[in-house]
């Protein structure tokens, strides 16, 4: 039961990854309602499939069913005693509450998980939450402090999870744009963003990159078209706020 369970997260997970896929949140959320009643034996494989629904849903602007299966994931996770799972399960609730405006929760979540991990590399993914959170609230002191500490994203590291492979060279750049971005800093912000890499879930990167940009009148032409609809939202602004540099941070 555990195999078909995970078998289906893997398909999910290859369908997210396509530039083509739209729309997936909905089967998502019909597949874990689908799946069988929780046992001892299928709690982690459930786990995982609620963590990778929430962030399907979290990608799609789906915020308060991406929450109600963060929680799920979590719940599920502990009961397992997964920690992987729990602790990437953090990682993203930390980066979607900040997303929605609940920056202190998203704080008190990336302590969370920086405090049941061993990984260095992890804790230092959790320094990058923390840092995204406090650019949002303007604490530049903290936000600084908190992306030294992320440095370390870079390092080797044995007893990192298998799912943090996606952090490197690229993906703290873009974090540390989005970083000065929020704080105002956006000529130094253009500079440091990424060039435009064609891995769909950093699509967003590319987002704020165009938004830093047209706030700072350099950008000529057409917004690009982008298939995330978190992507449409962070190159847009949120709805009701006229587009200046003043709004020019990024969720």
């Amino acid at each position: 039961m555990p195999e078909g369970i995970r078998a289906v997260t893997r398909l999910l997970i290859d369908l997210d990854g396509r530039p083509d896929t739209r729309d997936l949140g909905t089967p998502a959320v019909r597949t874990f309602r689908a799946a069988p009643p929780v046992t001892a034996g299928n709690a982690a494989a459930l786990a995982e499939l609620a963590e990778v629904v929430g962030w399907i849903l979290f990608e799609e602007e789906r915020q308060a069913e991406a929450h109600a299966h963060n929680l799920a994931a979590l719940a599920l996770a502990r009961r397992a005693g997964d920690r992987g799972v729990e602790t990437l399960t953090l990682l993203n609730m930390a980066m979607q509450r900040s997303h929605v405006g609940r920056f202190e929760e998203a704080l008190s979540l990336a302590a969370r998980g920086e405090a049941i991990t061993r990984s260095p590399k992890v804790r230092a993914m959790f320094a990058l939450r923390q840092a995204r959170a406090h650019s949002r609230m303007r604490r530049a002191t903290e936000a600084f402090r908190a992306l030294d500490r992320a440095q370390a994203v870079l390092e080797d590291d044995d007893t990192a999870p298998p799912w943090a492979w996606w952090i490197d060279e690229t993906e703290l750049r873009g974090h540390q744009g989005a970083v000065l971005a929020n704080l105002g800093r956006l000529a130094e912000a253009v500079e440091t963003f990424p060039a435009d890499n064609d891995l769909r879930f950093r699509e967003v990167v590319q987002a704020m990159r165009f938004r830093t940009l047209k706030a700072l009148d350099e950008w000529d032409g057409p917004m690009p078209a982008f298939a995330s609809p978190r992507a449409v939202h962070a190159a847009m602004g949120r709805p009701g706020v006229r587009y200046t540099r003043s709004v020019a941070s990024t969720a």
